[in-house]
Protein backbone atom coordinates (compact mmCIF):
# COMPACT_ATOMS: atom_id res chain seq x y z
CA UNK A 1 0.00 0.00 0.00
CA UNK A 2 1.71 3.42 -0.80
CA UNK A 3 0.67 6.27 1.88
CA UNK A 4 3.42 9.11 2.69
CA UNK A 5 3.05 12.57 4.49
CA UNK A 6 0.36 13.82 2.18
CA UNK A 7 -1.95 10.96 2.34
CA UNK A 8 -2.28 11.03 6.03
CA UNK A 9 -2.58 14.85 5.92
CA UNK A 10 -5.03 15.05 3.62
CA UNK A 11 -6.96 11.87 5.32
CA UNK A 12 -6.82 14.07 8.67
CA UNK A 13 -7.63 17.20 6.71
CA UNK A 14 -10.68 15.79 5.76
CA UNK A 15 -11.37 14.40 9.74
CA UNK A 16 -10.90 17.81 11.31
CA UNK A 17 -13.30 19.09 8.89
CA UNK A 18 -15.96 16.69 9.31
CA UNK A 19 -19.01 17.32 11.24
CA UNK A 20 -22.49 16.11 12.93
CA UNK A 21 -24.68 18.16 10.63
CA UNK A 22 -28.41 18.91 12.37
CA UNK A 23 -29.94 20.77 9.67
CA UNK A 24 -30.96 19.23 5.95
CA UNK A 25 -32.18 20.47 2.57
CA UNK A 26 -34.82 18.25 1.11
CA UNK A 27 -33.06 17.26 -2.26
CA UNK A 28 -31.94 13.76 -2.00
CA UNK A 29 -29.27 11.90 -3.18
CA UNK A 30 -28.64 10.46 -6.27
CA UNK A 31 -28.98 6.63 -6.41
CA UNK A 32 -25.83 6.32 -7.70
CA UNK A 33 -24.03 8.45 -5.26
CA UNK A 34 -25.65 6.51 -2.38
CA UNK A 35 -24.58 2.83 -4.07
CA UNK A 36 -20.82 4.58 -4.35
CA UNK A 37 -20.97 5.25 -0.81
CA UNK A 38 -21.62 2.52 0.84
CA UNK A 39 -19.37 0.26 -2.02
CA UNK A 40 -16.56 2.15 -0.73
CA UNK A 41 -17.15 1.62 2.93
CA UNK A 42 -17.84 -1.98 2.63
CA UNK A 43 -14.16 -2.18 2.75
CA UNK A 44 -14.08 -1.79 6.26
CA UNK A 45 -12.00 -4.54 8.29
CA UNK A 46 -14.09 -6.59 10.25
CA UNK A 47 -13.42 -9.91 12.87
CA UNK A 48 -12.87 -12.92 10.78
CA UNK A 49 -14.62 -11.31 7.84
CA UNK A 50 -18.35 -11.64 9.17
CA UNK A 51 -19.15 -8.09 7.71
CA UNK A 52 -21.78 -8.01 10.30
CA UNK A 53 -23.26 -4.33 9.47
CA UNK A 54 -26.83 -4.76 8.28
CA UNK A 55 -27.99 -1.30 7.00
CA UNK A 56 -31.92 -0.36 5.51
CA UNK A 57 -31.15 3.36 3.84
CA UNK A 58 -34.62 5.47 3.34
CA UNK A 59 -35.48 7.92 0.54
CA UNK A 60 -38.29 10.25 0.31
CA UNK A 61 -41.44 9.94 0.36
CA UNK A 62 -40.20 7.05 2.94
CA UNK A 63 -37.88 9.22 5.23
CA UNK A 64 -40.90 11.57 6.57
CA UNK A 65 -43.03 8.96 6.90
CA UNK A 66 -40.23 7.09 9.48
CA UNK A 67 -39.98 10.59 10.88
CA UNK A 68 -43.32 11.11 11.38
CA UNK A 69 -44.05 8.05 13.50
CA UNK A 70 -40.61 8.30 15.41
CA UNK A 71 -41.75 11.76 16.52
CA UNK A 72 -45.20 10.01 17.64
CA UNK A 73 -43.31 7.50 19.78
CA UNK A 74 -40.95 9.86 21.66
CA UNK A 75 -44.06 12.74 22.39
CA UNK A 76 -46.08 9.70 23.99
CA UNK A 77 -43.45 6.56 25.09
CA UNK A 78 -40.40 6.30 27.11
CA UNK A 79 -37.29 5.69 25.13
CA UNK A 80 -35.93 1.91 25.65
CA UNK A 81 -33.34 0.80 22.72
CA UNK A 82 -32.34 -2.58 22.72
CA UNK A 83 -28.69 -1.63 23.39
CA UNK A 84 -28.69 0.03 26.74
CA UNK A 85 -27.97 3.67 26.98
CA UNK A 86 -25.46 4.78 29.92
CA UNK A 87 -27.18 5.74 32.56
CA UNK A 88 -23.74 7.39 34.01
CA UNK A 89 -21.14 9.37 32.42
CA UNK A 90 -18.17 9.51 34.97
CA UNK A 91 -15.37 11.87 34.54
CA UNK A 92 -14.29 13.02 32.19
CA UNK A 93 -16.63 11.30 30.20
CA UNK A 94 -19.34 13.71 31.87
CA UNK A 95 -17.60 17.09 30.97
CA UNK A 96 -17.40 16.25 27.53
CA UNK A 97 -20.64 15.10 27.02
CA UNK A 98 -21.40 18.37 28.91
CA UNK A 99 -18.98 20.77 26.74
CA UNK A 100 -20.85 19.15 23.62
CA UNK A 101 -24.67 19.97 24.88
CA UNK A 102 -22.95 23.20 25.65
CA UNK A 103 -21.71 24.19 22.53
CA UNK A 104 -24.95 22.82 20.30
CA UNK A 105 -27.55 24.98 22.90
CA UNK A 106 -25.03 28.04 22.72
CA UNK A 107 -25.04 27.60 18.30
CA UNK A 108 -28.61 27.48 18.65
CA UNK A 109 -28.90 30.49 21.18
CA UNK A 110 -31.15 28.13 23.47
CA UNK A 111 -30.49 29.02 27.00
CA UNK A 112 -30.17 26.42 30.00
CA UNK A 113 -33.83 27.29 31.33
CA UNK A 114 -35.03 27.32 28.07
CA UNK A 115 -36.51 24.20 28.86
CA UNK A 116 -39.51 24.59 25.73
CA UNK A 117 -36.62 25.37 23.30
CA UNK A 118 -34.18 22.33 24.42
CA UNK A 119 -37.24 19.74 24.38
CA UNK A 120 -38.06 21.46 20.93
CA UNK A 121 -34.19 20.75 20.02
CA UNK A 122 -34.33 17.20 21.00
CA UNK A 123 -37.32 16.42 19.53
CA UNK A 124 -35.34 17.27 16.12
CA UNK A 125 -33.49 14.37 16.22
CA UNK A 126 -37.16 12.20 15.80
CA UNK A 127 -37.56 14.36 12.78
CA UNK A 128 -34.51 13.16 11.45
CA UNK A 129 -32.97 16.58 11.04
CA UNK A 130 -35.25 16.96 8.24
CA UNK A 131 -32.47 15.10 6.29
CA UNK A 132 -33.63 13.39 3.01
CA UNK A 133 -32.31 9.77 3.64
CA UNK A 134 -31.72 7.57 7.47
CA UNK A 135 -29.34 4.65 7.01
CA UNK A 136 -31.12 2.95 9.97
CA UNK A 137 -28.21 0.39 11.24
CA UNK A 138 -28.22 -3.57 13.03
CA UNK A 139 -26.67 -6.14 13.73
CA UNK A 140 -26.95 -10.06 14.24
CA UNK A 141 -27.63 -10.40 17.88
CA UNK A 142 -26.59 -14.05 18.29
CA UNK A 143 -22.99 -12.53 17.50
CA UNK A 144 -22.86 -11.14 20.69
CA UNK A 145 -21.87 -7.22 21.90
CA UNK A 146 -18.59 -7.81 20.19
CA UNK A 147 -19.33 -6.87 16.90
CA UNK A 148 -19.99 -3.49 17.34
CA UNK A 149 -16.79 -2.96 17.17
CA UNK A 150 -17.07 -4.08 13.83
CA UNK A 151 -19.95 -1.76 12.94
CA UNK A 152 -18.18 1.06 14.63
CA UNK A 153 -14.96 0.59 12.09
CA UNK A 154 -17.35 0.19 9.60
CA UNK A 155 -19.19 3.76 10.41
CA UNK A 156 -15.78 5.49 10.21
CA UNK A 157 -15.48 4.60 6.88
CA UNK A 158 -18.72 5.40 5.76
CA UNK A 159 -18.06 8.72 7.33
CA UNK A 160 -14.84 9.36 5.67
CA UNK A 161 -16.64 8.13 2.29
CA UNK A 162 -19.16 10.48 2.65
CA UNK A 163 -16.93 13.88 3.06
CA UNK A 164 -15.61 12.38 0.54
CA UNK A 165 -18.50 12.63 -1.82
CA UNK A 166 -19.27 16.06 -0.73
CA UNK A 167 -21.98 14.69 1.73
CA UNK A 168 -23.07 15.99 5.28
CA UNK A 169 -24.03 13.42 7.54
CA UNK A 170 -25.22 12.77 11.50
CA UNK A 171 -24.62 9.48 13.33
CA UNK A 172 -27.63 9.69 15.86
CA UNK A 173 -28.30 6.66 18.73
CA UNK A 174 -31.30 8.51 19.23
CA UNK A 175 -33.73 6.68 16.62
CA UNK A 176 -32.54 3.50 18.14
CA UNK A 177 -34.59 4.20 21.72
CA UNK A 178 -37.82 3.11 19.26
CA UNK A 179 -36.81 -0.09 18.17
CA UNK A 180 -40.01 -0.67 17.42
CA UNK A 181 -41.15 2.19 15.07
CA UNK A 182 -37.74 0.97 13.09
CA UNK A 183 -39.29 -2.58 13.10
CA UNK A 184 -42.79 -1.75 11.79
CA UNK A 185 -41.24 0.87 8.86
CA UNK A 186 -38.60 -0.86 7.06
CA UNK A 187 -39.19 -4.89 8.11
CA UNK A 188 -36.08 -5.39 9.92
CA UNK A 189 -35.08 -9.31 10.78
CA UNK A 190 -36.27 -11.09 13.66
CA UNK A 191 -32.79 -11.39 14.53
CA UNK A 192 -31.18 -8.29 14.37
CA UNK A 193 -30.52 -5.56 17.02
CA UNK A 194 -31.06 -1.98 15.88
CA UNK A 195 -27.62 0.53 16.63
CA UNK A 196 -28.30 3.32 15.51
CA UNK A 197 -29.28 6.04 12.44
CA UNK A 198 -27.21 8.12 9.90
CA UNK A 199 -28.91 11.53 8.75
CA UNK A 200 -27.59 12.06 5.19
CA UNK A 201 -27.74 14.43 2.29
CA UNK A 202 -27.05 17.95 1.86
CA UNK A 203 -26.53 20.43 5.33
CA UNK A 204 -28.39 23.56 5.48
CA UNK A 205 -25.61 26.14 6.37
CA UNK A 206 -27.72 28.69 7.49
CA UNK A 207 -29.29 26.76 10.52
CA UNK A 208 -27.92 27.69 13.33
CA UNK A 209 -27.78 24.29 14.80
CA UNK A 210 -24.92 23.51 11.80
CA UNK A 211 -22.52 26.08 13.24
CA UNK A 212 -21.78 24.00 16.20
CA UNK A 213 -18.26 22.90 16.54
CA UNK A 214 -17.27 20.04 19.22
CA UNK A 215 -13.07 19.83 20.30
CA UNK A 216 -11.16 16.78 20.84
CA UNK A 217 -8.20 15.99 23.50
CA UNK A 218 -5.23 15.12 22.37
CA UNK A 219 -4.45 12.03 22.01
CA UNK A 220 -2.29 11.62 24.86
CA UNK A 221 -5.41 11.76 27.15
CA UNK A 222 -7.00 8.57 25.29
CA UNK A 223 -3.74 6.81 24.13
CA UNK A 224 -0.49 5.08 26.34
CA UNK A 225 2.35 3.69 24.78
CA UNK A 226 3.58 1.76 26.86
CA UNK A 227 7.35 -0.29 27.12
CA UNK A 228 9.90 -1.68 29.77
CA UNK A 229 7.51 -1.60 32.22
CA UNK A 230 6.57 2.47 32.31
CA UNK A 231 4.71 4.67 29.99
CA UNK A 232 6.68 6.78 27.34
Amino acid sequence: MNGGPGLIEHLESSWRARRSYRAFRPDPIPDATLQRLFAAAQFAPSWCNTQPWRVVVTKPPETQRLAAALQAAATSNLPHSEVPFPLDYPSPYKERRVQCGAALYQAMGIAREDKAGRYDAWLRNYALFDAPHVAIVSCDRRLGPYVYVDVGVWLGYVLTAAAALGLETCPMASVAAYPEVLRTHLSLGETDVTLFGLVMGHADEAAPANACRTSREPSSSCVRIFASGRDE
